[in-house]
C-alpha cells in the first residue's frame, strides 16, 4: 500500500502551507508487488533520489535520474518511481500543499519544470537540508520555525542553484507512438487495449509485456490513472459527476465512482464536497 501523508500547517510561512516530509531506505527488486502503482495526489511533491538505479514516469514521460536528482510533480499529475535493478533504494519525498506565496519565482520554477539537476557542490547542501528537515518535523512547535528555514532553503537551491540537462528517457518509437496516441485519446471511450492492438498490429500479450518493462504498469491501469487524474481536475473545476464521467472516457457513471473510490478513498461527490 502507498504511504499516505499527513501534511501539517507550517505558520511560519503562512496559515495556508502545510508540509509533511518522508524518508526511505528500503531493498527493492524490479518486480516487488509491493510497489506503489501510479500515483496522483492533491499536491505538489518533491522526490529526492540518494540511491537506487531509478527513472520517473511523470504524466507521459519517463526521465532516468541519479543520486542528488529532483522531480517535481505538481497536484494531480500522474507519477510512478520506476525501478531498474535490485538494490538499495533510498530517498526523501517532500509534499506541500501550497507553496509559499512570497516568491512569484517559486511559483513559476514549479510550473514548468519536472527533472531539476544539480552541481556536484549542490547536491550536499540538498541532502544536509532534507536531512535537517526530517529531523525537524515533529509536533514540537519550537521547531517550526527550523522546518520553515529548511524548507525555504530547499526551495530556493531548487529555483536557484538547480538546472535540467538530461533529456527525457529514449524509449523505443514502436512504443512512444503508443504514449503519444494514450495521452491524444486517452478521454475517448474507444481508448482501450483492444484498439491500440488493432491501430498497431501488436498482440495484447506483446503490449502488457512492453508496458510491464517500460512503465512497470499495465496498458489498461495506465489509460485509467490518466484519465483518473482528469477527473479529479475537473471535480475541483465544478463540474458535475455526470459530465466528468463522460468527459474523462468512462462510459458508465457507476463504474466510474466505483472506480474513482477505490483508487481515493472517497466518491467523487465526497471528494468534490470536500474541497
Amino acid at each position: 500500500m502507498p504511504y499516505t501523508p499527513s501534511l501539517r500547517p507550517i505558520p511560519p510561512l503562512g496559515e495556508r502551507v502545510s508540509a509533511e516530509i518522508f524518508y526511505e531506505k528500503r531493498y527493492t527488486s524490479v518486480d516487488d508487488v509491493t510497489h506503489d502503482g501510479e500515483h496522483i495526489h492533491d499536491f505538489y511533491e518533491i522526490y529526492v533520489n540518494i540511491s537506487g538505479e531509478v527513472s520517473f514516469l511523470v504524466e507521459d514521460t519517463l526521465y532516468p535520474i541519479a543520486r542528488g536528482d529532483v522531480i517535481i510533480t505538481r497536484p494531480n499529475e500522474v507519477h510512478k518511481c520506476i525501478y531498474h535493478s535490485e538494490g538499495i533504494h533510498e530517498h526523501f519525498c517532500i509534499w506541500l500543499n501550497s507553496l509559499p506565496a512570497a516568491s512569484e519565482r517559486l511559483t513559476e520554477e514549479f510550473g514548468k519544470q519536472t527533472l531539476v539537476v544539480f552541481a556536484e557542490e549542490e547536491k550536499a547542501r540538498l541532502m544536509e537540508l532534507c536531512h535537517s528537515l526530517y529531523r525537524a518535523d515533529t509536533e514540537d512547535a519550537l521547531l517550526a520555525f527550523r522546518r520553515a528555514g529548511d524548507l525555504l532553503g530547499v526551495l530556493d537551491l531548487i529555483c536557484r542553484s538547480g538546472y535540467s540537462e538530461t533529456a527525457a528517457a529514449e524509449l523505443p518509437r514502436s512504443f512512444s507512438e503508443i504514449v503519444d496516441y494514450i495521452t491524444a485519446h486517452c478521454f475517448e471511450p474507444s481508448c482501450t487495449v483492444s484498439l491500440l492492438c488493432e491501430r498497431f498490429y501488436i498482440s495484447k500479450s506483446t503490449l502488457c509485456r512492453r508496458f510491464r518493462r517500460y512503465f512497470q504498469t499495465t496498458p489498461s491501469d495506465y489509460i485509467e490513472s490518466r484519465r483518473l487524474s482528469e477527473a479529479k481536475k475537473q471535480l475541483l473545476a465544478g463540474l458535475s459527476v455526470q459530465d466528468v464521467c463522460y468527459r474523462c472516457g468512462f462510459s458508465d457513471c457507476s463504474y466510474f465512482i466505483l472506480r474513482f473510490r477505490k483508487k481515493f478513498g472517497v466518491t467523487p461527490s465526497r471528494f468534490q464536497r470536500g474541497r
